[in-house]
């Protein structure tokens, strides 16, 4: 291994040191000596030194801090930058002003970033010896660790020594010295290690101290501190249970076990005198491959080791008395620490954008001193200019060049305009991502009080992407589900039990299950937990008590229930033993054991190598023969039994697909029975399982058993052997039935998605489950309509694969645009130019060229699709029509596409025909994907599309997505911590993605746009005034402000105003962002942050500069104003004096004018900016005497023309923008615009009607009014908030007549239906965002709905608000979610031109005496006096169809027809009422 001095580790990071460790690791097996004496002697010889165990994730030492952070942070441009001017001005050549000013303000931002990141690395430090310092046990007294090198080579020498004490190379461990647990007894105590007396043969230590090759003891509750090799436990047969949380992130038990030649060592004496030598492989990042051999001295046998004998770091025991074994990996060898990458460093939009207006701004520089260079040099050529009279101080020799002149005149300017680059832009960026962090973390409607956790940011710079996320990217279980598994229904032998029931009926049917039970048992049976029960059916019972074929049937399915798995019973109350529960290593295994507890099947414990159970109170015991472990590749778990009639039973469970291959011949009715009713469990989003068994014979066991023994001990290939091995036992099985089991989906997850797709934001899923699941998931959680057409991409090559994707282009290409935002998908709002429908063609055109052969199909079966023919295709076309033809090829398209298609379709080749079919589609779902497609997933789009992407997950399988994505999302749920740690944000809920991403984002990225174009903009203004002024000196580079007032303009004259912006600046509230969710397209369409506001703002600050220099100079020009000595007054530091002030009062009202709410904070920053200047000018003066404030009081202030420039030069340079805005917001207002303006005339009319009582304000009826006439009117093509010209039909006042009259009966109607609106209305382009009604129709969020606890009076979606504002509320709701179905579907089916249109604030103004008759009498209506509306109810229909691209087909969807069908006729007790 490569030797590294300690002093270079000492300044390494914990990236690099984690690099250098695989590098030298690289290819590097090792030897781990286990009491043998000439292994000492190897590793002398060879000169191995392992890491200690000490881990350091901290960025920075004591030693390495100051100038580490310092290098990191002078690697920025534009602290380089102002370094560089800093230096600069020590040259008295070009020196403008005091070096001390410059490097007082460098060093203040310096000097915070430092403060900053040093609290940051504190904390990991803090951390890092927390764990380092953890308590350890291991094997001590006269034991001695033969692997441990001397102390000599850990240690530093010298004074250094000192900052190494942390180190633990100088601990005990493995020598004669400790400190023993109790007694002083030896190693050669023969009681077992859990015994009292043998304690003292273990020292207590910590974990920095360990080294490879120590023996620890580990407890029940005990965290393993390295990876450690099992070598026994409390258990006679080596087994062991550990809780993987802290290292993937799955709080599910796993299962270890130590090899039977160490299950023996059950003393110290007798660990302290077995000898082995253990070979490992090299230290891996792989969390669950582990290859390596242990070879036992003393006779020379070697047994094969893999994961399931490794204890790995960060994981805890549980359920295990005790546990012992010898230490193989430490400190960073371990794989935790291997697989402890720093988190990908992300940069949000704003960030990215902002660095080309940096350059663009040192582009302004470079200009604005080249400029001044060249016109400063020709003067200074010139007989009689300035230059020639007045040289400047340096100037001592005469006859100097103008070239010369001209080069130091650039430097000088330089130093003069560096105020162009804003040097506090950047920190003033990081505070307020700060304060922003924390209101969102500090968010109460984000808590999510079962799992006591809230929102919390991890990425505090990324907070204004969220407000440009336009593709998220999900998973399904655990993300949208509630991974909380509950077993429904079962299919045994071709007849399906269970029975959906509501909360009444399901406590009718525990009661009778609980009787039923209780008889069908001839012993007490206590094990039932009935309030946890999720299974119902009598009739289980009545087939049980009869003597049958179908009663044997259920008997075989429940036993396989209770034996096949790997669950841990636990009583936790000894004074009941009858309550048992189980802990699982995923959550569907523990429900099938729960479920076969709750029947009367319940496993109560494992014996050594017996399963105990109780079947129907008589308890039973099984011996374990083997157990044949699930793997994502088997898709299978069998157990080998033998019962207590000597049988051997082989019992199976696993996916449909796999399972049904290996049945015996004979059964083909039973498999179609079974087929249908798992798919059909299936097709109500349920999860199934098939279950099937064999009889062995004892010679078949032993046969078998022989070939299994000899895969085990392999050291080759072992994997692929025991695969063999299993594969060849789990044949000719007998099908039993199946399993369906309900993952719901979390509250609020249809009302989400439906809300983010209002917002534009496309979502799809990326989901491990089946294709049929996946599917009806969409669909309950309102991804799927029953509108859209459904496209099927399975294919089993490249080349059919490429087939499929060009024939979906071709059949659907010409009929659907691109939807993506890059794609012209935002329409005319976005301002990019739509792509023509035909853009698929060239993409196939230029496939073709580069094609090498044309695509060929027939490379896969098409009857083998779902893994058995015809099966399937016979039950998905049992109620289609002869000759009916389903293809809707203008419906909307959603894409499924599983993960062996998607393997071929992220191929370079194949990746731009995947995403020019994606981006045509609504939603797409990806089924059956592993965690590095769903990154290459992301990855595809990002890179493709160029746009912003979220992903949000749940698992240690979502990592990678949410690592690749810019936005990556952890909710923090039942699947452990992983995707909370690697994520930028952690929620609780799926929903919580709303307030999240529509407010909080919306906020942020409206904030931080407008802090960073008002920093920029107030920079030009004071900079390019100095450049103005050179007009007046003849280009001499003179300062027309103090170089005090220069320095500190951005540290304290205008440095709150945008901070108070990037903070608190609101457009609207937070509940009125969820109720309109379109108005977050203002994010993914980039219209709030572009190049062309960027220069709009600077444009305005080159006006501003030119009209305050000018002004101020041609003001004191002309003035005949005087001191009181009769001297003229107008010298140039009182006209740079006045000019400052005019430049600070004009910027700091330009930014409050650009205020959206204004609160007290903004006036307070303000007069803080004024203050300081005022401040700092009589300060300075005081100290430094000089001509710049020295008696300006009685100087300037004393004047008039002062205190008028402040008033003229302020309106002067605010009324161009304020009247640009009012036009704007006037003539073409934003959907931003319209709703403020909604918001503000309803609260301006009951301010008026009402007062200000808030009594009164509460007490107010409900009323309408004028609101919500907005979405009200029939008259469509008349913009919201506008009244329709009354004349026409009949004339005169009949026409208004008649108006009034459906105005009044269309009241009475949204009255009743207010709160169940369908459709959308998308303010601005309803030709680029129109959708069918019933695409939202399931997921409108209701108001004041008693069933919906989202959704109750003064809550919105979760969001409160006041009771005051209901009105309102339901005003914006119908704005957002139009109340008739077919009015929305024409409306989106055939877009109008003139409803993108918006009514000017002096046409409303016009109208409003017009309507103000209208408004007070449909106020009179408003207290539901009129007879309300007949709720609407859509028809029972659905039209959604699946078109199968492998072999044209196209079926209509039945299982969504069947679940709609359910929701009408509650009645129906049972899903799937079949009894055969």
């Amino acid at each position: 291994m490569t030797r590294v001095s300690w002093v270079k580790r000492l300044f390494m990071s914990p990236a690099s040191r984690k690099r250098l460790s695989d590098e030298a690791a690289a290819g590097e097996r090792r030897t781990v000596y286990v009491n043998a004496e000439h292994g000492q002697q190897q590793q002398q010889q060879q000169h191995v030194q392992y890491p200690a165990n000490q881990i350091r994730t901290a960025k920075y030492t004591v030693v390495s801090f100051v100038p580490k952070n310092l290098f990191e942070q002078f690697r920025r441009a534009a602290n380089m930058y102002f370094l560089f001017l800093l230096v600069l001005q020590f040259v008295p050549a070009v020196t403008t002003g005091s070096p001390g000013l410059s490097a007082l303000a460098l060093f203040t931002i310096v000097f915070l970033t430092m403060a900053k990141d040093g609290y940051e690395d504190s904390k990991r430090s803090a951390s890092d010896r927390e764990a380092n310092r953890a308590p350890a046990t291991v094997l001590g007294g006269g034991w001695v660790n033969v692997n441990k090198p001397p102390a000599h080579h850990f240690r530093p020498r010298g004074i250094m020594r000192l900052l190494w004490s942390d180190s633990g190379a100088g601990g005990t461990v493995g020598n004669a010295g400790g400190t023993p647990l109790a007694g002083g007894g030896s190693v050669g105590s023969d009681v077992g290690i859990g015994g009292s007396s043998n304690d003292d043969a273990w020292l207590q230590t910590e974990w920095r101290h360990l080294h490879v090759g120590d023996i620890v003891l580990l407890r029940d509750g005990s965290a393993v501190p390295g990876d450690i090799l099992l070598l026994s436990t409390s258990d006679e047969d080596g087994s062991c249970f550990v809780e993987t949380k802290n290292l993937d992130g799955e709080t599910n038990l796993k299962s270890k076990a130590s090899l039977a030649a160490t299950a023996h060592l059950t003393t110290s004496r007798l660990l302290a005198q077995f000898r082995c030598a253990v070979e490992a492989e090299a230290p891996t990042t792989q969390l669950y491959a582990f290859k390596g051999s242990l070879e036992v001295l003393d006779d020379g046998e070697v047994f094969p080791l893999g994961i399931d004998n490794l204890l790995l770091r960060g994981s805890v025991v549980r359920n295990t008395g005790w546990a012992a074994g010898v230490v193989l990996f430490t400190g960073n060898d371990t794989k935790i620490m291997m697989n402890a990458g720093e988190t990908p460093s992300k940069r949000s939009r704003i960030e990215r954008m902002m660095n080309y207006q940096v350059m663009s701004q040192f582009c302004l520089l470079f200009a604005l001193c080249l400029l001044s260079a060249v016109l400063g040099g020709v003067y200074y050529g010139r007989a009689g200019s300035f230059q020639a009279l007045f040289v400047v101080k340096y100037q001592t020799a005469s006859g100097q060049s103008a070239p010369l002149f001209g080069f130091l005149t650039f430097w000088t300017a330089l130093i003069l305009y560096q105020t162009v680059v804003p040097i506090s832009l950047y920190v003033s960026i990081e505070v307020v991502k700060s304060f922003q962090a924390y209101f969102i973390s500090q968010d109460i409607d984000m808590y999510y009080a079962p799992l006591d956790r809230r929102c919390t940011p991890k990425s505090w710079n990324l907070s204004d992407d969220l407000g440009q996320v336009e593709y998220i990217f999900s998973d399904k279980t655990g993300t949208l589900t509630q991974n909380v598994m509950e077993f429904r229904q079962c299919s045994v032998r071709g007849r399906v039990y269970g029975e959906i029931a509501d909360a009444d009926r399901a406590a009718e049917l525990r009661r009778q299950m609980d009787a039923r039970l209780a008889q069908a048992c001839e012993h007490p049976y206590p094990f039932r937990q009935s309030q946890a029960a999720t299974f119902f059916d009598t009739q289980l019972y009545d087939d049980l008590r009869a003597d049958s074929t179908q009663a044997r049937a259920v008997i075989e399915f429940f036993t396989v229930l209770a034996l096949c798995h790997n669950v841990v019973s636990h009583v936790p109350d000894p004074a009941r033993p009858g309550v048992v529960e189980y802990k699982a290593q995923s959550p569907d295994e523990a429900a099938l054991v729960a479920t076969a507890r709750d029947v009367g099947f319940a496993f109560l414990r494992r014996e050594r190598s017996r399963v105990v159970c109780s079947f129907l109170g008589h308890e039973q015991a099984f011996e374990l023969l083997a157990t044949l472990e699930f793997t994502s590749a088997r898709k299978r778990m069998s157990v080998v039994v033998r019962r207590s009639d000597g049988r051997i039973m082989l019992l199976t469970k696993g996916a449909d697909s796999v399972v049904l291959q290996r049945i015996r011949q004979g059964q083909d009715r039973l498999r179609s029975a079974t087929l249908a009713d798992l798919e059909l469990f299936a097709n109500h989003g349920l999860r199934t399982l098939c279950l099937a068994y064999r009889l062995l014979s004892d010679d078949e066991y032993a046969q078998w058993r022989v070939g299994y023994d000899r895969a085990m001990a392999s050291l080759g290939d072992r994997d692929a052997e025991v695969e063999q091995s299993c594969d060849a036992i789990e044949r000719e099985l007998q099908l039993i039935g199946g399993t369906a089991i309900e993952d719901k989906l979390q509250d609020g997850v249809p009302e989400t998605i439906a809300q983010l797709a209002l917002a534009g934001i496309k979502l799809w899923v990326l989901t491990g489950d089946k294709t049929e699941t996946a599917i009806n998931i969409g669909y309950s959680c309102n991804l799927l309509n029953s509108d859209m057409q459904l496209i099927v991409v399975n294919a089993e090559t490249h080349d059919a694969t490429r087939e499929q994707l060009e024939k979906a282009l071709r059949e659907f290409g010409d009929f659907h645009a691109d939807l993506s935002v890059s794609g012209g998908g935002g329409g005319a709002m976005a301002g990019i130019a739509p792509k023509s429908v035909g853009s698929w063609r060239r993409l196939l055109r230029r496939k073709e060229k580069t094609a090498a052969s044309p695509a060929k199909g027939g490379a896969y079966d098409v009857e083998r699709r779902h893994g058995l023919h015809g099966v399937w295709d016979n039950v998905r076309t049992r109620n289609v029509p002869n000759g009916s033809n389903l293809l809707k090829r203008e419906a909307p398209l959603a894409l499924v596409i599983d993960g062996h298609s998607l393997k071929f379709a992220l191929e370079p080749e194949l990746a731009p025909l995947m995403l020019e079919l994606a981006v045509r589609c609504k939603s797409v779902l990806c089924c059956r994907v592993s965690p590095l497609q769903k990154a290459l997933v992301v990855r595809m789009v990002k890179q493709g599309l160029g746009t912003l992407c979220l992903a949000v997950g749940d698992g240690a399988n979502d990592v990678s997505m949410i690592q690749e994505a810019d936005v990556g999302i952890g909710i923090s749920g039942e699947e452990g911590l992983q995707a909370v740690m690697a994520s930028d944000y952690s929620i609780a809920q799926f929903r919580f993605l709303q307030k999240l991403l529509l407010v909080h984002g919306r906020w942020a990225y409206l904030r931080i746009s407008s802090m960073v174009l008002n920093f920029f903009y107030k920079n030009v203004v004071f900079t390019v005034s100095l450049f103005w002024f050179q007009l007046f000196c003849q280009w001499s580079v003179a300062n027309f402000f103090d170089y005090t007032l220069i320095m500190l303009y951005n540290m304290l004259y205008t440095s709150l105003p945008p901070g108070v912006l990037g903070v608190f600046d609101q457009d609207l509230s937070a509940v009125v962002g969820m109720v309109v969710p379109q108005l977050y397209k203002r994010g993914i369409y980039k219209l709030e942050y572009s190049m062309a506001r960027f220069w709009m703002y600077i444009i305005d600050g080159l006006y501003q500069s030119a009209a305050i220099t000018f002004l101020v100079v041609y003001t004191y020009y002309f003035s005949a104003a005087a001191e009181r000595n009769g001297l003229d007054s107008a010298s140039r530091d009182d006209i740079g004096t006045v000019g400052a002030f005019c430049v600070v009062v004009t910027t700091n009202l330009y930014m409050g004018l650009n205020n959206r709410t204004w609160t007290w904070v903004m006036p307070l920053a303000q007069l803080f900016g004024l203050a300081m200047l005022l401040g700092v000018f009589f300060v300075y003066g005081v100290i430094y005497d000089t001509v710049f404030s020295s008696g300006a009081a009685t100087r300037i202030f004393a004047q008039i023309d002062f205190w008028l420039l402040l008033v003229i030069t302020a309106v002067l340079c605010l009324m161009p923008h304020y009247i640009a805005k009012f036009v704007r917001s006037a003539w073409y207002p934003t959907d931003t615009d319209v709703v403020r303006e909604i918001v503000h005339g309803f609260r301006r009319r009951r301010q008026r009607r009402y007062g200000k009582s808030k009594r009164a304000a509460v007490a107010m009826r409900p009323s309408h009014g004028l609101l919500n006439h907005a979405t009200t009117s029939p008259h469509k093509e008349v913009p919201f908030g506008a009244f329709p010209d009354t004349k026409g039909g009949g004339g005169g006042g009949g026409g208004a007549r008649q108006w009034r009259q459906q105005w009044r009966q269309r009241q009475a109607a949204v009255a009743a239906n207010a709160h169940n609106m369908e459709g959308a209305i998308p303010l601005d382009d309803l030709a680029g965002g129109g959708s069918s009604s019933s695409q939202h129709a399931a997921a409108s969020p209701r108001i004041n709905s008693n069933s919906d606890p989202l959704n109750q009076p003064g809550v919105y979606q979760g969001v409160p608000y006041p009771e005051s504002d209901a009105s309102l509320i339901a005003c914006l709701h119908n704005l957002a979610h139009m109340g008739d179905p077919a009015s929305a579907t024409s409306v989106a089916a055939t877009p109008q031109p003139g409803i993108l249109k918006r009514l000017s604030i002096y046409q409303q103004q016009q109208r409003r005496n017009q309507a103000s008759d209208f408004e007070e009498d449909v106020s009179l209506q408003g207290d539901g006096s009129s007879p309300a509306a007949p709720p609407l109810h859509r028809a029972n229909t659905v039209n959604s169809s699946i078109y199968y691209l492998d072999d044209g087909s196209v079926q209509p969807y039945t299982g969504y027809a069947f679940a709609q069908e359910e929701q009408h006729h509650p009645r129906k007790g049972r899903l799937l009422h079949r009894r055969r």
